[in-house]
């Protein structure tokens, strides 16, 4: 058994990066007599996601003086320090129930194949992470397998379902027929900015106003190429980030400006060729897939379930996190009953605001509100899962972070249906503790 977890663990570790690619491989030999076109098809894959994968961590490690800037100049005393992986590898794959989270969710998802309750085939097999973390931490309230596994597979069936409502709006924004969003801690704000949208249309006023990303470049002409644009809101952050001493050494700030200007330009030039060269070989691969499915399985409608990395290189989304990610840590600093540090989980900031801009169909000013909203919650639901984190670490002998009390996870935490869930169940589960 412990072999078994180990190659688990070791596949989820890999992530999406290769594991997708590779499925796509194995898929296209059964899918397509072309076996060169398939070999060119993920090869495409696999050059895309790994140029999204470095270009997204340069780009949010972009932010990291601003932020810096914001938490020093603030007067603010953090309990919770936000870890990221590490938070949520300790949990997802410590515990005996990992192997029976796995099988039961497969094989939930082929009888909501079977019995039409869903039309997506999930083989993000990295995005199972977010099931197996909700069943490890079921398991170390209670120490009941059938309960932990009960709760996963209730929060399976929930992101299956969801995949299926929003799989369309990724097809009408990006172009991206038969695809949907099984990743728990994503697709579960979808709802969410659905539902601003719907009261924004009912705001007189407010209604009216829209500010699309296609039209602002448009307006604005050569000023909205990504190079130029990049340029300037790079050095406006650069500016804003050496503020303190803007004056009193003025050439080398403005020099930094300069220099931070140059490198956000790059990025928001080099990420939608990332996104076209993932494109060019997914949408092939997609295609034969599902042509397959239709051959040889059934005719119905078969989305296929992939993680949101596909979804996080849009100029939209990338626009938006330029304002989100250092407006995270600034909420952070004044938000009433915020006790967490946004710090190594900022990555995951442009993909929890996905579903923010596409439905609102790249609409910058819906986008944002939704982001507002959704970046709170995000906060809170961190800083009232730091205590059951930390608790799990106390309770194995797991060493927590620097001089903090307590530590947490945005990724970890941003699956905002679990939590409600563990609210409800909270006191039937106080009887097992």
């Amino acid at each position: 058994m412990s072999i078994t977890y180990k190659i688990i663990k070791y596949l989820i570790d890999i992530g999406p990066v290769i594991i997708i690619p590779c499925l796509f491989l194995i898929i296209g030999f059964f899918s397509t007599r072309n076996v060169l076109g398939n070999l060119k098809n993920s090869l495409f894959i696999l050059l895309g996601f790994i140029s999204l994968s470095i270009l997204m961590t340069i780009f949010v490690n972009f932010f990291e003086p601003l932020t810096n800037t914001i938490i020093i100049n603030s007067l603010k005393e953090y309990e919770i320090i936000d870890t990221g992986w590490l938070v949520t590898e300790a949990v997802a794959f410590n515990s005996q129930v990992l192997l029976h989270i796995i099988i039961s969710i497969f094989i939930l998802n082929i009888l909501m194949l079977f019995l039409r309750f869903t039309r997506t085939i999930n083989i993000d097999i990295w995005g199972y992470w977010s099931f197996l973390l909700v069943g490890s931490i079921i398991f170390t309230i209670t120490e009941i397998e059938w309960i932990s596994i009960l709760i996963s597979v209730i929060v399976a069936a929930i992101t299956f379902v969801l995949s299926d409502i929003y799989a369309h709006h990724i097809e009408a924004y990006y172009g991206l027929r038969g695809i949907s969003n099984p990743r728990a801690n994503i697709i579960c704000w979808a709802p969410f900015s659905h539902l601003i949208n719907i009261i924004l249309n009912k705001i007189p006023f407010i209604k009216r106003i829209h500010i699309f990303y296609e039209e602002v470049q448009y307006k604005l002409g050569v000023f909205s190429e990504p190079l130029v644009m990049g340029f300037m809101l790079g050095f406006i952050i650069g500016i804003i980030t050496r503020y303190r001493t803007l004056l009193l050494e003025l050439a080398p700030n403005l020099l930094y400006a300069l220099s931070s200007g140059l490198r956000l330009a790059v990025i928001m030039v080099l990420l939608p060729r990332a996104v076209n060269l993932l494109m060019k070989g997914m949408v092939p691969a997609v295609n034969n897939f599902r042509s397959l499915i239709r051959r040889r399985i059934t005719r119905r409608t078969i989305y296929i379930g992939l993680d949101s990395i596909i979804l996080v290189g849009h100029p939209s989304v990338i626009g938006l996190s330029v304002i989100i990610i250092p407006l995270t840590v600034y909420l952070s600093t004044l938000l009433p009953g915020n006790r967490v540090l946004p710090s190594a989980d900022l990555v995951i900031i442009p993909f929890l605001i996905v579903w923010a801009v596409i439905l609102s169909r790249g609409d910058f000013f819906r986008s944002f509100i939704s982001a507002a909203v959704i970046i709170p919650l995000v906060l809170w639901i961190t800083t009232d899962m730091g205590e059951l984190f930390t608790n799990y670490f106390v309770k194995y002998d797991l060493n927590l972070v620097g001089d903090y009390a307590s530590i947490s996870s945005i990724g970890a935490s941003s699956n905002i249906f679990f939590w409600i869930l563990l609210q409800i169940v909270k006191p039937i589960l106080n009887l097992f503790v």
